[in-house]
């Protein structure tokens, strides 16, 4: 009777009515370590259960120490290390199994009772959008991994779930694609460097995990791109070791990796008791952890936003960066700084450009006569706006209207 009461493993002596529950994992991710808190808070809630980790210390990684049998069930946290997965389901055959933040598909890798309790990627990426949005802007992207071909399935979603969000919310979102052979990571920087200088700004970027953003973050630097003024970067997963440390601090998306961890194995406890689950379930966001790389801390975004749109729904009127400072209630020096930031030419410039882009569409779809355009759209001097239109467009505005005549 003492020996049904009462099993020894491996020298140690355990109360057989407790259960003993195996929780494997890859603990170079911090997500990693959050399944865990999450796991130890539910099993130091009961008196029944005893957990044990593999990983995270050289004492506990010794694949012994997995293998030698002897569990009641098993917690997999250890993403795509299947050899030792396999090797460790062959020492406990027939117990059941929880796999935890995980890729779609990992239930199917064991005819045991089991369950996978994966990352709900859409809640992420409409939390970032979320967040944009809020920050005022209109232009979005999305940065995935660095090759083309090793896409991942949560990747993919995550790219799909911000997309449809922003769609439904009115915006486009543009889409980063690797190059297609591999040419090194020079190469794909420079392409990805191309990427981003052609993105409209300001711009909000989500990247699909920390490592990519700091990447992205890297590559912003080199090319003169400003963070946060021209494009906000948000990540997915708040390793913290990245992310406090990048340069701007990055903002990221943290899954409820520890409630993860709690509900794997509350689950997996009643598996053991033979209830039976969905082939998987989810578990979405516990915040944003919003740094610097999504701060305005100067209002220069919101600022030179707003003075963008005023001047393209006034351009015709005398305007000029006093004139707009002063409807802003701010200094001229302080517009032209968060303008010249946020867009890279001065209020002058996009001023000009605007008027060029008006003095075009009257050209091509009104009878004003081409001396009377200039006066139009503003300009003081017909004969100075004259020569900047050629010296802009290689025509003559009468040249310019002809041509357009001529097409249709």
């Amino acid at each position: 009777m003492q020996a049904k009461a009462a099993q020894k493993t491996k020298g140690y002596r355990r109360d057989a009515a407790r259960r003993r529950i195996l929780l494997a994992a890859d603990f170079a991710y911090s997500s990693a370590k959050a399944v865990a808190s999450g796991a130890i808070r539910f099993a130091s809630s009961r008196q029944d259960i005893e957990l044990v980790i593999h990983g995270g210390h050289p004492e506990n990684n010794d694949p012994a120490y997995a293998t030698g049998g002897g569990f009641d069930g098993i917690i997999s946290c250890l993403g795509n290390e299947l050899v030792e997965l396999q090797r460790i389901f062959k020492a406990n055959p027939r117990v059941p199994v929880v796999f935890a933040s995980v890729s779609s598909g990992h239930s199917g890798l064991s005819a045991r009772p089991s369950t996978a309790i994966l990352c709900d990627n859409a809640a992420i990426a409409e939390a970032a959008a979320a967040l944009f949005v809020r920050h005022g802007l209109t232009e979005f992207g999305y940065v995935g991994g660095r090759l083309r071909a090793t896409g991942t399935e949560w990747d993919v979603e995550r790219r799909n779930a911000f997309v449809a969000d922003l769609e439904r919310r009115g915006f486009q979102t543009r889409i980063y694609t690797p190059p297609s052979d591999d040419g090194g990571e020079e190469s794909e920087a420079d392409a990805l460097a191309a990427w981003l200088k052609a993105l409209p700004k300001p711009c909000g970027l989500l990247v699909a995990f920390d490592m990519r953003a700091m990447h992205v973050l890297n590559v912003c630097r080199a090319a003169g791109i400003a963070i946060p003024e021209q494009i906000q970067v948000i990540s997915t997963d708040n390793e913290e070791w990245i992310c406090e440390h990048t340069s701007p601090t990055l903002t990221s998306v943290e899954p409820d990796f520890e409630g993860c961890g709690f509900r794997a194995a509350e689950t997996l406890v009643r598996l053991m008791d033979g209830e039976t689950f969905e082939t998987e379930q989810s578990f979405g966001v516990r915040s944003v952890a919003e740094r610097m790389s999504t701060t305005d801390m100067h209002g220069s975004v919101n600022r030179a936003v707003r003075a963008r749109k005023y001047l393209r729904a006034n351009a015709a009127e005398p305007l000029g960066s006093a004139r707009l400072a002063a409807l802003l209630g701010c200094s001229p020096r302080l517009l032209q700084l968060s303008y010249k930031a946020v867009f890279g030419r001065t209020v002058q410039e996009d001023i000009a450009e605007t008027r060029l882009d008006l003095a075009k569409k009257l050209l091509n779809d009104s009878g004003i006569p081409v001396c009377a355009i200039p006066e139009r759209i503003g300009f003081e001097s017909p004969g100075y706006f004259m020569e900047f239109f050629k010296a802009r467009t290689g025509m003559t505005m009468l040249q310019w209207r002809r041509n357009g005549r001529a097409k249709t």
